[in-house]
């Protein structure tokens, strides 16, 4: 009885460390990704609600901006090939400031993993600050596919 305690103890522990090694490996699989956080553009306007955009092109950045609703000011300029630009939109919030961090964005092989927290208002401001919080990031130009995590999180501002 206890013989087989022992082997049913090896084989959990053989087990386990396999897993770990596997976890380790597949974490070692993903490769960090450099990126730019770009200045936004004054006066845009994005969906109210959140959203995600990869854009690949000069045309689909075209396409893009045509379908926003008013004229936007302070456009960055794109060399496309060179770069993908990510739009990350946590929407419109009367409740903010809110703040939009890119916490990794890594190559996993077959697609590109970016990692996003939305976290506020850190603490009550006087008066909520209205507004569109949306982030932009170029990262080296890729046809794979791209997967956004996102997360968010309150503050510990009561008024909502």
């Amino acid at each position: 009885m206890r013989c087989k305690q022992q082997q049913n103890t090896l084989r959990r522990l053989a087990l386990a460390l396999l897993l770990g090694a596997l976890a380790a490996t597949a974490a070692a699989d993903e490769a960090k990704i450099d990126f730019q956080l770009l200045p936004p553009p004054r006066n845009i306007r994005l969906s109210d609600g959140h959203s995600n955009t990869v854009i690949r092109s000069a045309q689909e950045w075209s396409d893009w901006l045509g379908d926003l609703p008013e004229g936007v000011e302070n456009l960055p300029t794109i060399d496309f090939e060179r770069h993908t630009l990510l739009v990350i939109n946590a929407g419109y919030k009367t409740n903010g400031p809110f703040e939009i961090k890119i916490n990794s964005i890594t190559d996993a092989g077959n697609e590109v993993h970016v990692r996003v927290s939305v976290t506020g208002p850190a603490s009550c401001p006087p008066a909520p600050e209205t507004g569109q919080y949306f982030a932009m990031v170029l990262i080296p130009q890729t046809d794979k596919p791209i997967h956004f995590d996102m997360s968010s999180s309150g503050g510990s501002c009561s008024r909502k």
